[in-house]
């Protein structure tokens, strides 16, 4: 029994059951050796045509670019008073809208670049495409391009953080499109945030337009009485008593009228000392204020010498130096209080002008002073105040008209400081942390896996073919083929190594 259990056990080792066989290992790589040997030139052809097709896909295949770019949002007082704190709230909405989407294709005339500057495969398949179902019209083409915007713009807000990530076939599309949804988004909070300081000075502006279109009817109605007058007095050369005035006893009596003033207003003088104190205030926090844009400006210089403008410093000094540059809360209450301290005394400066008959000095301070009015009242107007002769209640018609008209130009100036201010505060609001740059390598696929995986699979076809052209044959010249057909073996015979001995 024991001479028979062990050509089994021979066999069971020989055909490879149970751990490493080296013998078989051997085996199959001389199956490959003599498979390939007499086919050398079907293994270079393929490796060679391999190689060639993976050098067309690296050079054709449509590539994607990404292009990014970042804004930071900077608090500020001026703009979150009226509008709030939270500059980002809905961002992702207002830049994906459709209308948006279509106002960004027309503003980089896209559906002129878009077929200009498609890869040459996509291009061959428009071709095709167009071949078949004709050319798209502008309509269809839009909702196209629409639909891909969609899927290739990707608008992300986190904290403070606005992050606007276009992915295109084409690197200056990729980066002009960033630009132009940036551009875009800050172009609609410059309306969000304007708009009420903008809106509030066009009433102002339409209430001043009615105010001075009624001065000029009481003028036109003061200079039709004053004519009639004069006609009258011309033909009858008297007094309206019937006796005659002379002209000196006239200058008289005009010059006793015009002597007479109102008594001054006792609070114009802690006014007009209050106004002071004010614009020293003012003038001290304009200095404190350029002081430190000054220094923050000298440091970012000093950087920019030394470092690359988009090195974490340099970027930092200009967070910096846009934060030292905003009006502050405080400083535009400043300017704020000036404005409505110096309106304030030109009002009560008219006012106590006014009671004592003297309007056309007291308007004419109110209206004529230097920056109270873009549209000062001509002097003939003004001089129709001064005249006595004018019928009370056509003067006083008059005189109340062009104080309104005055106070109302203060407060459109008041509007435009408020307005001023509000765009420089926007103008810092938000802060460029990454720029838009063309990106200089595609973001997908990845041209080097590519490349690797088609010489790998190169060099596999190039040993695969031989084999299974060699299986093909139907030659047996391994004892693995005996085994995988499962013939019985009834012996093995090992040559010699050298046949000649």
């Amino acid at each position: 029994m024991a001479m028979e259990d062990q050509p089994e056990q021979h066999d069971e080792e020989e055909a490879g059951g149970g751990g490493f066989n080296p013998d078989a290992l051997k085996s199959y790589l001389e199956f490959v050796r003599r498979a390939t040997r007499p086919r050398k030139n079907v293994t270079r052809l393929i490796v060679v045509m391999g190689l060639i097709l993976t050098g067309l896909i690296v050079k054709y295949v449509p590539r994607t670019y990404t292009c990014t770019t970042v804004l930071m949002t900077v608090e500020n007082a001026v703009l979150d008073e009226g509008s709030g704190s939270r500059p980002l709230a809905g961002a992702a909405g207002l830049i994906m809208r459709h209308e948006n989407l279509e106002n960004l294709i027309k503003a980089t005339n896209l559906m002129k670049k878009y077929g200009e500057r498609r890869p040459p495969l996509m291009r061959v398949k428009d071709r095709i495409i167009e071949g078949v179902f004709g050319k798209m019209d502008k309509k269809t083409l839009m909702a196209v391009l629409v639909g891909t915007l969609e899927s290739k713009l990707e608008v992300t807000v986190e904290k403070d953080n606005l992050e606007i990530k276009v992915n295109w076939s084409d690197k200056v599309t990729a980066a002009e499109l960033a630009e132009a949804t940036k551009q875009g988004f800050l172009k609609m909070r410059h309306t969000a945030e304007i708009s009420a300081f903008q809106e509030k000075m066009a009433i102002l502006d339409n209430h001043a337009a009615t105010l001075r279109t009624e001065v000029d009817d009481l003028a036109a109605q003061i200079k039709a009485s004053l004519a009639a007058k004069a006609a009258e007095a011309a033909k009858s050369g008297v007094t309206p008593g019937g006796t005659k005035l002379k002209t000196a006893d006239a200058a008289t009596v005009v010059r006793t009228i015009r002597s007479r003033r109102a008594p001054a207003d006792a609070a114009l003088p802690e006014l007009r000392a209050a106004l002071d104190a004010s614009k020293k205030k003012l003038a001290t926090a304009e200095d404190d204020r350029r002081q430190r844009m000054n220094t923050e400006r000298a440091k970012l210089d000093e950087l920019k010498l030394r470092l690359t403008p988009m090195h974490p410093q340099v970027i930092t000094q200009e967070e910096r130096l846009g934060m030292a540059s905003q009006v502050s809360s405080d400083l535009a209450l400043l300017r704020a209080e000036v404005a409505d301290a110096e309106a304030q005394l030109r009002q009560r400066e008219a006012m106590a002008a006014t009671s004592g008959g003297a309007v056309g000095a007291a308007v004419r301070t109110a209206a004529g002073a230097p920056g109270a009015a873009a549209e000062p009242l001509p002097a003939e107007i003004l001089e129709l105040l001064d005249r006595e002769d004018t019928e009370p209640a056509l003067a006083a018609q008059m005189s109340g008209a062009v104080i309104r008209y005055a106070r109302l130009r203060d407060d459109v100036r008041g509007s435009k400081l408020a307005l001023d201010t509000a765009q420089a505060a926007f103008n810092h609001r938000y802060q460029v942390v990454i720029p838009v740059e063309e990106p200089n390598k595609p973001s997908k696929p990845n041209l080097l896996v590519i490349a690797l995986a088609g010489l790998v699979l190169s060099l596999l076809l190039g040993f695969i073919v031989p084999i299974l052209l060699e299986l093909r044959s139907g030659v047996i010249v391994e004892k693995w083929q005996v085994q995988h057909l499962q013939l019985p073996v009834l012996a093995e015979l090992r040559l010699p190594a050298n046949p000649d001995k």
